[in-house]
């Protein structure tokens, strides 16, 4: 794995742990059992996405990310406090959850463009952020992507 693979693979994981503590926040917050069913199934997903990518890192030798940004952090934060307050916090964390999945997939898409070509393990992460990224805008009644 080249330096630019390793940035790559560790700006990824970056922003894998993000979405994946919006997810647990969220989880903790809302309600409907049948929402919460959804979320625990995207936190296995993103659970996954980040070990493999983890894993691809640490085969080449380097250290992968174990932490996610500070943004982030700043990100869970605002989440939480914008849907505290709302009348559907349900509703309201969904919405929030599918304009960030719709983040960390174009993220993904860009950094593979960046890259200059797609690894095999990347395109099966794909595919399972694009089934998330279904279910959320499924939810959310939106279909921006």
């Amino acid at each position: 794995m080249s330096h630019l693979d390793q940035t790559l693979f560790n700006a990824l994981i970056r922003r894998g742990i993000d979405d994946r503590d919006l997810h647990r926040r969220a989880l903790e917050r809302v309600r409907d059992p049948a929402l919460q069913i959804l979320l625990f199934e995207n936190l296995q997903t993103l659970d996954s996405l980040i070990a493999d990518l983890q894993a691809q890192v640490r085969a080449d030798g380097s250290d992968p990310a174990q932490r996610g940004t500070p943004t982030g952090s700043l990100r869970v934060l605002l989440a939480d406090l914008s849907t505290r307050f709302s009348a559907h916090r349900d509703t309201a964390w969904v919405q929030c959850l599918a304009r960030h999945e719709c983040g960390l997939l174009h993220s993904f898409e860009r950094r593979l463009q960046r890259a200059g070509h797609t690894e095999a393990g990347l395109g099966r992460q794909l595919d399972r952020l694009y089934g998330m990224h279904r279910d959320m805008h499924c939810l959310a009644g939106t279909t921006h992507g």
